[in-house]
């Protein structure tokens, strides 16, 4: 045994020695440095690194990343939908064979769809831009919504307006476009519209929205759009989608951390909010963004207003709710923080002072006469006879 250990060539143990020493320091260090930019969050290194902006050396391997993804984009039905389906007799042999090939279909189609994107084909679905402010007890939160939405790349391009550098620098490292906040008022909130010009200046996508960011998405988002772009509305002409949120209690890091955890997590224990309350408007580039009031964002009464106002307007305005989901991160200070704001009542009384009486309850989600549904296991747009009470 000692003349065989003695007749091997030391190079061939210093060699694959160094190999191994090296591939541990490289994945030490990026795994440090994942933990130590976001300590609260667990995304799959390989998926997150698949997707953070200039983390790859070429399309080609970009795309093989991504056929190697654990998650699929594939229909996930939201919970409320599949509460009020409960009930219903299940499909039989041939509809199960029907959806099973429309979801091969469909499955196709964004894969295609992925590929131009990337080839630059194509534009990106959705421009989705939010703001926040440091905050330590929103850190968990914002770190959730952080990873959710930088995985919706390549179809969904995440901005963060902010002025500080914090947050910016955060972000930035993370995969998201950083804009600065340059109009304000109500003491320093963002003007909602001039984020939209700002987006629509600075990027290219079929679509555009805001929304707050404590909002969790998952793939149906993707999916809903595909449908809108697909469909037979005139995209050219102003449209605007909102939808409900669903409401869930202190989210953890691992029910926040993948598509699947977080509908699951909605099916368990998540609660769709009131019909009053529009969680996100996302709408096309020709929407007449410079016409809107100066609405703040984060305080009450621009939502309902400005679904009153597209639908007084002629818009397209669609609700998305069955087929989109949107969760809320809800913490201690509840689903109404927007109420607790100081000049919570500035977009109230700016709009009375410009339009003197504003039929709010006409800008429900329930008097919006579009909306999408799932048909064999593809989202689809629908129409709907609303109440007499929403007749503007």
């Amino acid at each position: 045994m000692r003349d065989c250990n003695d007749n091997v060539p030391i190079w061939r143990v210093v060699i694959p020695f160094i190999v191994f020493l090296s591939v541990y320091l490289y994945l030490y260090t990026n795994a440090f440095y994942g933990m130590q930019t976001s300590p609260v969050f667990l995304v799959d290194e390989r998926d997150l690194q698949a997707v953070r902006k200039n983390k790859f050396g070429s399309v080609t391997q970009f795309l093989k990343l991504i056929e190697q993804s654990d998650e699929s984009l594939t229909i996930e039905v939201p919970a409320s939908d599949l509460k009020s389906t409960s009930t219903t007799t299940k499909p039989t042999t041939k509809a199960k064979q029907t959806q099973n090939m429309s979801a091969r279909e469909n499955t196709k189609m964004v894969e295609k769809y992925k590929s131009e994107i990337l080839l630059n084909n194509s534009e990106p679905l959705l421009t989705l831009f939010t703001s926040w402010k440091d905050s330590p007890e929103k850190y968990l939160l914002h770190n959730l919504t952080l990873y959710n939405w930088v995985a919706l790349r390549p179809f969904v391009i995440p901005v963060i307006f902010t002025n500080e550098i914090s947050v910016a620098e955060e972000c930035a490292r993370n995969g998201w476009e950083v804009r600065h906040v340059y109009v304000t008022a109500a003491d320093g909130v963002p003007v909602l519209k001039y984020m939209y010009k700002d987006v629509m200046n600075s990027y290219n996508s079929t679509f555009y929205a805001y929304t707050n960011g404590d909002i969790l998405f998952t793939d149906t988002l993707i999916q809903t759009l595909l449908c809108l772009r697909n469909s037979s509305l005139n995209l050219d002409k102003p449209v605007l989608m909102v939808g409900k949120r669903t409401n869930v209690l202190n989210v953890t890091e691992s029910e926040g951390s993948t598509w699947v955890n977080i509908t699951k997590m909605v099916e368990e224990r998540g609660q769709l909010f009131t019909g009053w309350a529009e969680e996100y408007f996302i709408s096309t580039r020709s929407f007449p963004w410079s016409d809107i009031a100066d609405v703040v964002i984060g305080r009450r009464a621009y939502d309902n207003w400005l679904v009153y106002y597209s639908r007084k307007s002629k818009y397209t305005v669609i609700d998305s709710t069955k087929t989109l989901l949107a969760v809320h991160q809800t913490t201690k200070a509840g689903n109404h923080e927007g109420h607790g704001h100081t000049n919570k009542d500035y977009n109230h009384n700016l709009l009375v002072k410009i339009y003197k009486r504003i039929k709010y309850n006409l800008g429900v989600i329930e008097c919006v006469e579009k909306y999408t549904a799932y048909e064999n296991g593809i989202a689809v747009v629908k129409s709907r006879v609303v109440r007499t009470s929403c007749m503007t």
